[in-house]
């Protein structure tokens, strides 16, 4: 009985299974679509987390004026670029990638900054 109800199971997740990858394969227009619609919802969150770390880099803006630091803080890029492509390798990322990702977020972030120091009063 128990071997039965085990080999039960086993079934229904293989059918499950491969009922799954023959509807991908049936109609692989449905599949492409699919893979397109996940990354379509992932772009709209990476935009998201960008304009978060955005808002993130503003109050610290804010924090640095107030305490008359200055906007770029090498030091602590090098160590977030560090942390990024270490965990970018992990994840198959190339180091180039990260490099220029990172690069281009700091840019922004100084821009947002400066753009601070344009209109902030304390």
């Amino acid at each position: 009985m128990i071997m039965s109800r085990k080999l039960l199971v086993c079934l229904v997740i293989a059918a499950t299974t491969f009922s799954k990858a023959k509807a991908q394969s049936t109609n692989p227009k449905d599949t492409l679509n699919y893979y397109r619609g996940q990354i379509d919802a992932l772009d709209s969150q990476i935009v998201d987390l960008l304009g978060k770390r955005m808002s993130a880099a503003r109050a610290i803006g804010i924090y640095k004026m107030d305490h008359q630091i200055g906007v770029v803080q090498s030091a602590r890029f090098d160590e977030v670029l560090q942390n990024a492509i270490k965990h970018g390798k992990g994840l198959g990322l190339s180091e180039e990638f990260i490099r220029a990702l990172y690069n281009d977020i700091h840019k922004e972030s100084i821009r947002q900054q400066e753009e601070l120091k344009q209109t902030y009063h304390h």
